[in-house]
């Protein structure tokens, strides 16, 4: 089956068309970023994602038919984002299916974005053994769930304030590094001593999972400004490391504590973030040393894309397919916080 894939939660345009049942492969994918629009604001405006995606759409998804050799007549179903994300953002996607839907008689499946990158460590390792537990770490997102099986999942921890990401940027805006700040502060982190600066691990006042960034942001700039360092100095280099290095080492604390409670035979770690390099190093060591089968998502699949929700998409119509989806996921925004399922809690 050809599945034709659309991705607009956020500031990336993403097609992509994905074969799943025989070759089981993403055959082509086309991603309009839009990083230098969003960089003079240090962060994402709406009112520029949603506009932008409008303009870029519908050329992207021309692209991506020519890439993968098909035309529209060869797709067999559509698999599009509904949330969450940027409300207007995720209209254009879902307008533009639904059109595309109608024009073309075609099968539509709504898929949830984070659910999604979940799968995404799928395309790539479909060996994947449940249950499993699953890190998305991003700039929007920070949670922790627990899948029994595919469509079966929990929530056990999620950030009560800022994601790991957002976090990243923020810091990387005050300093005038740039947007967006994780690939920043990741290619910095090689020029500064991660052991120079102390950052205390937060503990929730109630003794609950949950994962707290703020306080990280707010003991950076404490120590910034208590002495006086400097952009460029190497005590700043010193400073963004060691921020970096607390930050990542509480993430994996706070996974693998919870995997340590729970009967698990896989972990995955994805989102934007699972990209960061001392990231990916320090999981992979520590679940080895752990005996924990771990399964991060290619880099390219990592960040939004499209071939996470084509994937998800096949997956989902195969475990429901005498499920509306098209009434029942475009009658009402509402419904996007239906998730994937009614098992999922």
């Amino acid at each position: 089956m050809y599945i034709l894939g659309i991705e607009s939660s956020c500031d990336e345009t993403a097609v992509a068309v994905v074969e799943r049942g025989d070759k089981n492969a993403v055959l082509a994918e086309q991603i309009k970023s839009q990083v230098d629009l969003h960089s003079p604001y240090g962060g994402i405006v709406p009112e520029i994602a949603a506009r932008t995606h409008c303009a870029a759409i519908d050329l992207l998804t021309r692209q991506a038919l020519r890439q993968a050799g098909l035309g529209i007549d060869d797709i067999e179903m559509l698999a599009l984002t509904l949330g969450p994300g940027l409300v207007g953002s995720l209209l254009i996607g879902l307008a533009f299916a639904k059109g595309m839907a109608l024009a073309h008689d075609l099968p539509l499946v709504a898929v949830d974005h984070i659910t999604a990158h979940i799968e995404a460590p799928f395309i790539s390792h479909q060996e994947i053994a449940y249950p499993l537990l699953a890190l998305v770490v991003s700039g929007g997102h920070t949670s922790l769930f627990y899948l029994e099986e595919k469509f079966n999942s929990r929530v056990i921890a999620k950030t009560r304030d800022d994601a790991a990401g957002e976090i990243m940027d923020k810091v990387a805006k005050h300093f005038g590094l740039g947007y967006p700040g994780g690939p920043l502060l990741d290619e910095l982190f090689v020029k500064g001593d991660p052991e120079k600066f102390t950052f205390k691990m937060p503990r929730m006042s109630d003794g609950g999972p949950d994962f707290s960034f703020s306080g990280y942001k707010s003991a950076l700039l404490r120590q910034a400004q208590a002495l006086a360092i400097q952009p460029g100095s190497q005590d700043f280099y010193d400073l963004l490391a060691s921020f970096l290095s607390a930050l990542v080492n509480y993430l994996i604390h706070k996974t693998l504590a919870a995997a340590k409670g729970l009967p698990v035979r896989s972990l995955i770690v994805s989102g934007g973030v699972s990209r960061n390099s001392l990231l990916r190093q320090r999981f992979s060591r520590e679940c080895t040393h752990l005996n924990i089968p771990l399964y991060l998502a290619e880099p390219r699949y990592c960040t939004d894309n499209a071939a996470m929700i084509a994937w998800l998409g096949y997956e989902k119509y195969l475990a429901y397919p005498s499920l509306n989806y098209f009434d029942l996921y475009l009658n009402s925004y509402s419904r996007a916080s239906f998730r994937e399922s009614g098992k999922h809690r």
